[in-house]
C-alpha cells in the first residue's frame, strides 16, 4: 500500500495522520527560583479574608471542605448542645416539664418562691409636715383594703414563681374604675367674646377638691385585677440606648373562639367577655394589634420583670437555663436504667440437666412449662436438674458517681443546698450557705418592693389625692411595703437579739409576736379584755399584797406571837417600847 493511502487530508489541507506517530522531541524547561508548593490532602482547606458572613474578618471560601479541616472546636456545634432546646418557646416547655417532674427542680423553685414572701406588711408613709399625717393614714387604710381585695401576697407568689422558672414576667394591672366626670369638680361657664362668639370654659368649683375626694372614695377601687400574662402571648420589642419597650398581646385560638361565640349570642361567652378589658375587646373585634400600655398613670398597663444582669440583654434568664445539660444528662441515665429494667422484668431461666438425652430434655421442658402455669405443680425426674434465673439485679448500671456529680451541679445551678431541700441539717452546719441565700432573698425583696410601691401603690395614691406639697414640690404619700423576717435563721439567736432590742426600747413587741406566729392585733384585744380581771397575769400580786398586809395586822393586834412561842416551848419577851421600863 502506498503512502498516500495511509494518510488523509483535513479540511485545511494538512495531512491527517492515522495510526501511531512518534511525537517530536521537546527541549526540557529549566525552572529558576523556589520549587512549587505541593498541596496535600490535609492542606485543602482554603481560607479567604473578608468573606461575607464570617466572624472577625475570617471566613471560608465557597469551595471549602469542612470535613477535611483541622482541629476546629465549637461548644455550640457539639452534639449535646444541638440536643438542647433552641427556640425560646421550646425552652419554656423544658422548664415547665422539669419543674413538674424533677423533685430537685420543683422543690428549689418552690423554696425560692415561698420563703422570701412569708408575709407582706404595709407601713404608713413618711410625712415632712405632721399636719399631713391624717392623709398618710388614709392612704395606708386605702392601700391595705386594696391589697386584701386583690390578694396581693398570692399575686406576688405567682410573679416570683415565673421570675425564677421562666426568667421573665409580664404583669398586667387592670383598672376598670370609671373616670370621674368633670362636672364633679368643675362647672361650665359660657361667655360672649368681643366678637360675639360663645366661649365655653370649665372653671373649678370652690369645693372642687372635697367633691372629687368624696367621689373617688365612693367609686375608685384601685387596680381591679393583677394578672400574669403567659409569655407566649406577648410580643416584646426593645431598642438600644432606651428602656422603652413595645408590648403587643397575641390572643390564642381559644380566646378567638370565645369572641366568635359571643358574637353569635352565647350567654356564657358574653358573660366571660365582660371580664376582659375594654381596650382588649375592641382590638380583637377590629382585628388589629393589641398594644399594651406601659404607663401606670395612664390606666391599665403591663410591667415587665426580667431576671438578668446586663441592661443590653433583651430578655431574662431562667434559673434552669444553666442546668439544662445536667437535667438532660440525668434524664438519659434514667432512660437507660429503665430500658434495662424493662428488658429484664421477666427473668431469664437457665435449666440444665446433665446426663439427660433428647427425650428427657423435651419431657423436662414440658414439666417446666406446667410448673410456670401452676405453682403447685411438682417436677419429678430421675436425674439432676439445676434451675437458675437471671434478672436485672446484676445488669443495672452503677451510676452512683454520675448521680452524685450531677446532683452537686444542680445544687450549684439552682442556688440551694441539699440540707435546704431535705431539711435534714442544722443552722450551724450551713451558716455560710444560708447567709448567701438570705442576701439573695433580700435583693429579691427589694425588687418586689420597688415594683409594688412605684408601679402599683403610688399611681393609686396620686389619683386619690394622697399628696403633700412642700416648697412647691408635690410628694405622693405612698405606704411602704415590707416583709416579715426570713425563716432561714436560727430561731433562738434571732429571738434573743430581738428581745434585747425590745428591752432597750428599740423594737416594738409586734415583731417578737410575729416571730412566734402570734397575731399581735388579736393579742392586744385580748389583753385589753383581761385587764383588771382574774385572767390578768399580775392579778395574783394583789392577793399576795393583801395577805401580807393581813398578816402584819394580825401580828400587831393579837397575841398570835405568844401562842406560837408557847406552842414551840420558847420564852417570849415582848420588845419594850422607847420610854417604858419593865419595872
Amino acid at each position: 500500500m502506498s503512502q498516500e493511502n495511509n494518510s488523509q487530508k483535513t479540511a485545511t489541507g494538512e495531512p491527517k495522520v492515522i495510526g501511531k506517530v512518534r511525537p517530536k522531541h521537546k527541549t526540557p524547561k529549566v525552572r529558576v527560583g523556589k520549587p512549587p508548593r505541593v498541596v496535600t490532602g490535609a492542606m485543602r482547606m482554603k481560607y479567604a479574608y473578608g468573606n461575607s458572613g464570617s466572624y472577625g474578618g475570617w471566613g471560608t471560601s465557597s469551595n471549602t471542605n469542612l470535613s477535611s479541616g483541622g482541629n476546629f472546636y465549637s461548644p455550640e456545634l457539639s452534639t449535646d448542645f444541638l440536643e438542647l432546646p433552641q427556640s425560646i418557646d421550646e425552652r419554656r416547655n423544658f422548664y415547665r416539664f422539669f419543674y413538674q417532674n424533677d423533685p430537685f427542680v420543683g422543690q428549689a423553685i418552690d423554696i425560692h418562691t415561698e420563703v422570701p414572701l412569708s408575709k407582706v406588711r404595709l407601713g404608713i408613709a413618711k410625712v415632712q409636715d405632721q399636719k399631713n399625717r391624717p392623709i398618710a393614714e388614709m392612704a395606708l387604710d386605702f392601700c391595705s383594703r386594696w391589697s386584701k381585695d386583690v390578694n396581693l401576697l398570692q399575686k406576688l407568689i405567682s410573679i416570683v414563681h415565673d421570675y425564677y422558672l421562666l426568667g421573665e414576667v409580664f404583669v398586667f394591672a387592670e383598672d376598670k374604675s370609671p373616670d370621674m366626670p368633670q362636672e364633679i369638680s368643675h362647672h361650665l361657664v359660657r361667655t360672649l367674646t368681643e366678637d360675639g362668639d360663645l366661649k365655653e370654659e370649665w372653671v373649678k368649683k370652690p369645693d372642687g377638691d372635697e367633691r372629687a375626694v368624696k367621689w373617688l372614695k365612693q367609686n375608685y377601687k384601685g387596680w381591679t385585677n393583677l394578672k400574669v400574662i403567659p409569655p407566649e402571648q406577648v410580643r416584646m420589642e426593645s431598642f438600644a440606648l432606651t428602656d422603652e419597650k413595645i408590648f403587643s398581646f397575641i390572643p390564642d385560638s381559644k380566646t378567638k373562639n370565645l369572641f366568635e361565640q359571643a358574637r353569635q349570642g352565647d350567654a356564657e361567652s358574653v358573660r366571660v367577655l365582660k371580664s376582659f378589658p375594654d381596650e382588649f375587646v375592641t382590638s380583637v373585634l377590629n382585628g388589629g394589634n393589641i398594644y399594651l400600655n406601659t404607663d401606670p398613670n395612664a390606666g391599665s398597663f403591663v410591667h415587665y420583670l426580667a431576671r438578668k444582669k446586663s441592661d443590653y440583654e433583651p430578655r431574662g434568664h431562667s434559673i434552669l437555663e444553666r442546668c439544662l445539660r445536667t437535667l438532660i444528662f440525668i434524664d438519659k441515665l434514667r432512660q437507660a436504667q429503665t430500658s434495662i429494667a424493662s428488658r429484664h422484668m421477666t427473668p431469664i431461666r437457665v435449666i440444665t440437666a446433665e446426663g439427660a438425652d433428647i427425650n428427657d430434655i423435651e419431657d423436662l421442658r414440658d414439666q417446666v412449662d406446667y410448673a410456670l402455669q401452676d405453682p403447685d405443680y411438682s417436677i419429678i425426674t430421675n436425674f439432676e436438674v439445676r434451675w437458675e434465673e437471671m434478672g436485672s439485679q446484676n445488669r443495672l448500671l452503677d451510676l452512683h458517681g454520675e448521680y452524685d456529680l450531677a446532683n452537686r451541679q444542680l445544687y450549684a445551678g439552682l442556688g440551694v443546698t441539699e440540707s435546704l431541700l431535705s431539711g435534714e441539717s442544722s443552722y450551724s452546719g450551713d451558716k455560710i450557705n444560708l447567709e448567701v441565700i438570705n442576701t439573695r432573698y433580700m435583693l429579691l425583696r427589694e425588687i418586689m418592693q420597688d415594683f409594688v410601691e412605684r408601679h402599683l401603690l403610688e399611681p393609686m395614691c396620686r389619683r386619690m389625692g394622697f399628696v403633700e406639697e412642700i416648697d412647691g414640690v408635690i410628694h405622693v404619700l405612698t405606704p411602704s411595703l415590707s416583709f416579715t423576717r426570713l425563716a432561714l435563721r436560727d430561731n433562738q439567736d434571732t429571738f434573743d437579739a430581738l428581745f434585747n432590742l425590745y428591752q432597750k426600747g428599740s423594737l416594738d413587741v409586734e415583731v417578737i409576736l410575729e416571730l412566734l406566729n402570734i397575731d399581735p392585733i388579736a393579742t392586744k384585744e385580748k389583753l385589753e379584755r383581761d385587764a383588771w380581771t382574774m385572767n390578768n397575769s399580775s392579778f395574783n400580786e394583789i392577793y399576795r399584797g393583801v395577805f401580807n398586809d393581813v398578816g402584819r395586822a394580825l401580828v400587831e393586834s393579837s397575841n398570835v406571837v405568844e401562842l406560837l412561842a408557847e406552842h414551840l416551848g420558847l420564852e417570849y419577851a415582848p420588845k419594850e417600847e422607847e420610854g417604858q421600863s419593865r419595872f
